[in-house]
């Protein structure tokens, strides 16, 4: 009887070490999905920012919009993510400026790497003019 319940200890051993390698991959797998969004989120938002500063200056008579959206891109793009390899940014300007961020995640398991992309746009943009008419709004709505 003592050798059976010896048997089943061992049993119990067994199967956890099988889940436990099930248990590590999923923690592995979601520790670099949250890598990927928090990535991904932070350069939609510096793409966004920087099409934007590039807007604003897009309205000035001399302004270079394109120039001052890939300033502002290049200071946003070197903090505030983590493990992405190969960041590029790419800007065009026109009627509406577009920053488009590309990099690669940290290659996780086997050697898998995923592909970011974020972009952001903005229409040329005249900041002054801009809250002037929402100020008139509000005026028109509060009945002054």
């Amino acid at each position: 009887m003592n050798k059976k319940k010896e048997w089943a200890r061992g049993s119990f051993t067994l199967e956890a070490a099988c889940v436990m390698s099930l248990v590590l991959l999923v923690l592995m797998g979601t520790l670099y999905l949250c890598f990927y969004v928090h990535n991904r989120a932070w350069l939609t938002a510096a793409a966004c920012e920087s099409a934007l500063a590039g807007s604003m200056e897009g309205i000035r008579d001399e302004g270079q919009a394109a120039a001052t959206a890939r300033m502002r891109s290049r200071e946003l793009g070197n903090t505030g993510f983590f493990g992405a390899e190969n960041l590029s940014v790419q800007v065009n300007a026109g009627k509406e400026v577009e920053v488009v961020y590309t990099a690669d995640t940290l290659s996780g398991f086997g050697g898998f790497s995923w592909k970011l992309q974020a972009e952001g746009k903005a229409g040329l943009t005249d900041p002054v003019e801009w809250i002037r008419r929402v100020k008139s709004v509000s005026d028109i709505v509060d009945g002054r």
